[in-house]
């Protein structure tokens, strides 16, 4: 079966209009291996003919292909800023990429950000983005610290907290705090519900604690048997990834950058992890 996922809001058009819905799951019973063609406000137009492109990427797995649509942003500019008396370039297209001291320290996928201002404190760099969701980077010298969007924002004369909600299974926010020329970004559940976990949720909850970086919460949900010394090197076994897709409740497409990042395989017993695989 094919099947087809987008991660915007589109028009599939040839001779009649579809429209597609962000992160629904498409049967295409209904397309033969023809060419549609794809729109969608403030992005750029493109084909779709069940072939990869840098719009489109291919999974197969199994007899199943699964086929993920991506936008590209039509924004486009350059921005120069002041930095420790030296230039750092903020590129905005298709990706946004920083340039300081002739090096390229970012490279991020461009989710229809646009320039807001920067702010100087101490030694760091903080740059503020506008779109659906406030986003901000924050550098020291050429060294990225944090990077994401933030959804709270508190501050006074000499301390600043950012605060991301991550929408998760388990309701994590991501806080980045700046006081006294220090640093520091830390995980926090913004309820106290309890979570009762049944098989079908533990794979994408693990997944979910370790895209946010919860590895003590991910070692829980292994059984004794695999279970690490060290949590964090629970994510030396995954490939980095920023967005992740369940064909079913046990496997799972792992995708960064609108490229595979791999099919993972989950084995449960008693709502605990006994094997994960990769391929």
């Amino acid at each position: 079966m094919k099947y087809l996922i987008s991660k915007f809001k589109c028009v599939l058009y040839n001779q009649t209009s579809t429209l597609i819905l962000p992160n629904v799951k498409y049967k295409l019973e209904n397309f033969k291996n023809e060419s549609c063609i794809v729109f969608s406000n403030n992005t750029l137009p493109f084909v779709f003919d069940f072939t990869p492109n840098e719009n489109v990427l291919v999974v197969k797995n199994g007899l199943d292909v699964f086929y993920f649509l991506f936008p590209t942003y039509l924004n486009n500019e350059t921005i120069k800023i002041s930095y420790k008396n030296k230039d750092l370039f903020i590129n905005l297209g298709k990706y946004i990429n920083i340039m300081y001291e002739g090096e390229n320290i970012l490279n991020l996928q461009n989710l229809n950000l646009t320039y807001s201002h920067f702010e100087i404190i101490d030694d760091l760099c903080l740059l503020y983005f506008d779109g659906n969701r406030n986003y901000i980077i924050i550098l020291k010298d050429v060294n990225i610290l944090f990077y994401g969007y933030y959804d709270e924002y508190n501050f006074d004369q000499d301390e600043k907290y950012f605060m991301c909600k991550l929408y998760d299974s388990l309701n994590h926010g991501k806080v980045v705090h700046i006081k006294d020329k220090q640093f520091e970004s830390y995980l926090v559940y913004l309820d106290d519900d309890e979570l009762n976990l049944k098989d079908e949720f533990i794979s994408c909850v693990f997944l979910d604690c370790v895209l946010a970086g919860n590895y003590k919460y991910c070692n829980e949900l292994l059984s004794d048997n695999i279970k690490l010394e060290d949590p964090k090197n629970i994510k030396l076994f995954f490939e980095d990834y920023d967005y992740f897709y369940p064909i079913n409740c046990k496997e799972f497409i792992l995708i960064k950058k609108n490229t595979l990042a791999g099919i993972y395989k989950f084995e449960i017993e008693n709502c605990k992890i006994t094997n994960i695989t990769h391929h």
